[in-house]
This record gives structure tokens, C-alpha cells and sequence, in this order.
């Protein structure tokens, strides 16, 4: 009975530790939304502005023939799927992926790229689609200024550069989403989207062009990471916030359970007492 007593009360012990950590999590990733949040939302005009501007005078220098035509081809693409290095994010890595892997089945001339090691990972499921793949790592989650730099670097040499990441809705509602970064014109449809500037330029449209194409690019890219890292943490809140319950309700029964087997215990001891008072008596 005794050790029975003592098993119950050592798997109790996990589980309240368990609760702990789960609780410290939560409590972590609320705080982190908070902060992602505010930073996200500060800039926000000023990112999709500055979008529009890009769109506006990449598609002014496609109609003024300004553009090479490698510069409007989009075999020159590279189509990239954005995950984390840990798993610890519900299933937003898997979403990533499973939408990367359809546009890789649907024909689209492209190159690809995984970041994350949960991509990698996940793509060693699929071996035909995998192999197609080239692989990078940041070295945390979330990349500083020169991880940045250093991978649009890697890829400066595509005139279209496509994001598959996680969107940010709410707390409780994330979506994958592609972004191309780079606002590749194409002819047929880009004026249903924006129009071209009638403008002279000073300095010349291409010289702005260039620093559109690197500056521009990566405030862009910027902006995914920290869109990516809001997502999945807020993915990763509703997680632990079940799992907090779900340890409160088990502590809860274990507590119950240790005061049944104590009192009955407690009540066989008694037993025992009265039993060996008896014989003495006789």
C-alpha cells in the first residue's frame, strides 16, 4: 500500500512539474506576442507603402522596357519555404511545407529553397520532391541583420525571389501565405494590380530601380521573419495553454486518488491496531 501511496505521489510530482514548465511557457510566448505585436503593427503602413511603391515602379520600368528580359523571366525564380530549426510550433511547419510541396507539384518553373531544419526534416518524408531542394539554416529561429543580408546575397542573382511563411491573423488563427518580395511584373495582369508612374525620374529609373531591388528587398524580408515569428509563436500559445489544463485536471485527479489510498491506508493501519489490541486482550 505504502508503495503504491508513494508511486502516485512521484507521478504527481512530474506532472506538477510538467504543469510548471507548460505555464512558464505560456506565460514566455504570451509576453513575446505582446512585444511582436508592437513591432509589427508600429511600421505597418510604412512596409505596405513601400510595397506598393516597389510594385509600382518595377512595373513602370517593365511598360518603358527598362528591364532585361531575365529580369522579366520567371524561370529566373526561386520559390523558398520559411520553418523554424525547432518543432515546438503546432503544426505551422507542417502547413508551410505542405503548401511549398503542392506549388512544387503544380509545374511552376522555379528553383527552391528550405530554411529551418524542421523543413528539412519534414521533406525527407517526400524523396522525389527533397532532392529538388537546396537547404539553409539560420542559426536561431530568428534571424539577425547579417543572417538577412547574407541570404539575400544567396539569392540576388533571381529576379523573383517567393515566400511561403505563416501569416498572422490572431492568436488563434495563423495562414500560409506566398509573398513575392521582389514584385515581379508580368504583362497580362500587373495593371489590374497597380499602375505605372508617368513620371520623370531623377535620379534615372534604373539607378532607382537598383535600390529598390537591394534595399527595398530587404526591409521586405524583414518584415516575413517577423510576421513568420509572431505567427508561430502565437501558434505555439494555444498549445500550452491546453496543455495547462490538461495538467490541472490530472493533478486534480492524482490529488484525489493520493487522499483515497491514504485514508484507506490510514483506516487499515487502524484495522491493524485494534486487531493486535484484541489479541493482547485474550
Amino acid at each position: 500500500m505504502s508503495s503504491a501511496l508513494g508511486t502516485r505521489q512521484n507521478e504527481l510530482n512530474d506532472l506538477e512539474t510538467i504543469g510548471f514548465v507548460a505555464s512558464a511557457l505560456f506565460d514566455v510566448s504570451a509576453e513575446k506576442i505582446s512585444r511582436l505585436r508592437v513591432a509589427f503593427e508600429k511600421n505597418k503602413a510604412f512596409y505596405e507603402d513601400i510595397a506598393s511603391l516597389y510594385q509600382s515602379i518595377k512595373q513602370t520600368a517593365f511598360d518603358r522596357g527598362e528591364l532585361s528580359q531575365k529580369s522579366v523571366d520567371v524561370t529566373q525564380a526561386v520559390t523558398v519555404a520559411f520553418t523554424s530549426n525547432i518543432r515546438f510550433y503546432g503544426a505551422v511547419n507542417a502547413e508551410v511545407i505542405e503548401a511549398f510541396t503542392e506549388h512544387m507539384k503544380s509545374g511552376v518553373k522555379s528553383d527552391y529553397i528550405v530554411i529551418g531544419r524542421t523543413g528539412k526534416t519534414l521533406m525527407g518524408n517526400i524523396p522525389d520532391l527533397a532532392k529538388r531542394c537546396s537547404y539553409y539554416a539560420f542559426k536561431e529561429d530568428e534571424p539577425n541583420g547579417e543572417e538577412r543580408r547574407q541570404f539575400l546575397k544567396s539569392v540576388v542573382a533571381y529576379n523573383q525571389v517567393q515566400i511561403f511563411y505563416p501569416s498572422f491573423r490572431n492568436v488563434f488563427s495563423q495562414k500560409v501565405v506566398l509573398q513575392d518580395i521582389t514584385y515581379t511584373p508580368h504583362a497580362e495582369t500587373a495593371h489590374e494590380v497597380t499602375p505605372a508612374f508617368d513620371y520623370i525620374f531623377e535620379p534615372e529609373l534604373p539607378k532607382i530601380l537598383n535600390f529598390f531591388e537591394t534595399k527595398v528587398r530587404y526591409l521586405l524580408f524583414k518584415r516575413v521573419m517577423l510576421e513568420s515569428e509572431l505567427s508561430r509563436t502565437a501558434a505555439r500559445l494555444i498549445p500550452m495553454n491546453k496543455a495547462q489544463d490538461r495538467s490541472k485536471d490530472e493533478i486534480a485527479r492524482l490529488r484525489r486518488a493520493i487522499r483515497r489510498k491514504a485514508a484507506n491506508f490510514n483506516d487499515l493501519r487502524l484495522l491493524e491496531s485494534f486487531s493486535a489490541i484484541s489479541k493482547w486482550k485474550k
